[in-house]
């Protein structure tokens, strides 16, 4: 598992326990002092690759909100939480949590649809404590969460890494062109207009030059993509 870098370790770092009975699920995120958040289901992992690539978040966390649910207040560690009767206080660790760069904070939860009702009593009152912070409190599920749709996700997030920013360039200035022609194509058309492959295409949506809904194929024959001068409001896919 990759390191924490000193300082950074979250309330709870499920990257790094040893008995877990299951594996963690790493996101590499330029979001995080890190380089990488991580989930302990598949469901918090395509939750966390969402916050990693949707406009507006500068920074992005996991599992480093803990609320004392019987206090009501937010803890920087477990071993702060207070104790009665040799038992620790109930509490609540987020599986995310965001800042956005208005300042906005938010914790996201990552739960399936369901158990939600099981768990409305605790959310509700971790919204509560949340909100008294100034924090908003979103709850994720995997609805729809497709197939599809992670797999653009898992696609963004590559053509986003600083390692690729010469092929992105390169991507970019095909498509430019192509664009100056016409401003809407199918995606099969301009790939063989252009010259360009299926991950050219992803760079254009990660920064700014193609549009298109990504809950949807990309590259089915009816697929369409069009000019995005510059706007990324493609990339905002929850409401927080």
């Amino acid at each position: 598992m990759p390191a924490r870098k000193k300082n950074q370790a979250p309330v709870r770092d499920v990257a790094k326990r040893v008995r877990r009975g299951r594996k963690a699920y790493i996101v590499p995120t330029e979001r995080n002092p890190s380089g990488f958040v991580a989930g302990e289901s598949f469901l918090e992992r395509n939750h966390l690759l969402l916050l990693s690539i949707q406009v507006g978040i500068t920074r992005l966390w996991d599992q480093s909100v803990c609320i004392d649910l019987e206090n009501e207040t937010l803890v920087d560690r477990l071993a702060d939480l207070p104790k009665r009767g040799g038992k620790t206080a109930r509490r609540y660790t987020a599986d995310s949590s965001y800042e956005c760069a208005d300042g906005r904070q938010g914790v996201c939860e990552s739960k399936p649809r369901e158990f939600l009702d099981q768990h409305a009593e605790k959310h509700a009152l971790a919204e509560k404590v949340l909100n008294k912070y100034g924090q908003s409190f979103t709850t994720l599920t995997e609805e729809h969460f497709s197939p599809v749709f992670i797999s653009n996700l898992e696609n963004l997030l590559k053509a986003t890494s600083k390692g690729q920013r010469h092929h992105a360039q390169v991507a970019i200035e095909k498509l430019d062109q192509a664009l100056a022609q016409q401003g809407r194509w199918l995606t099969a058309e301009l790939k063989k207009s252009a010259g360009l492959s299926n991950a050219d295409i992803f760079f254009g949506l990660a920064h700014g030059v193609l549009r298109a809904d990504l809950r949807q194929s990309l590259f089915s024959d009816t697929s369409w993509v069009e000019a995005a001068h510059g706007s990324l409001d493609h990339l905002i896919f929850e409401a927080l």
